[in-house]
């Protein structure tokens, strides 16, 4: 499980670093190796295990194929997926395509999402966690039920 906010920067060729903490979570023998990368549906990249990733896909094929939406984000998110490894120095190379969706630009946030890591353009993530924070209590109370104190 990934967890945690770390601020990192993008080189010239597109590679970011991934911090050790977030690297040391990863078991290739139960999650494989590398990720899949892809663009996130709130404007980030997201990192994906293989393991993730093929969960991920049987929820997709299990979506209505005569259904247009179902089809419409099954072609997006497979068109801006990609297999990456990550390098001997702890880098993963980010294409250009999807740094330019994600509006990413030299300076990055990544955050540990339980089972993803999210890259983030620093300002995007700013702007994302000052708005979260604000309504951090009232999704606990809507998602949760009512705080009981223990």
């Amino acid at each position: 499980m990934f967890h945690g906010e770390f601020e990192s920067t993008l080189d010239d060729k597109g590679r970011v670093i991934l911090p050790a903490k977030l690297r040391e979570r990863i078991d290739e023998q139960r999650d494989g190796a590398g990720f899949y990368v892809t663009y996130g549906p709130d404007g980030c990249i997201e990192l994906c295990t293989p393991a993730v990733w093929n969960r991920r896909v049987e929820v997709l094929r299990q979506a209505p194929f005569a259904r247009e939406k179902a089809r419409r984000f099954q072609r997006t998110m497979s068109s801006l997926t990609e297999p990456a490894e990550v390098d001997k120095q702890g880098r993963l190379r980010l294409s250009p395509n999807l740094i330019n969706e994600a509006k990413i630009g030299k300076l990055v946030t990544l955050v540990g999402n339980f089972d993803i890591i999210e890259v983030w353009s620093r300002e995007r993530w700013a702007e994302f966690k000052a708005q979260a924070l604000q309504e951090y209590k009232n999704d606990a109370e809507q998602l949760f039920g009512p705080a009981t104190g223990g």
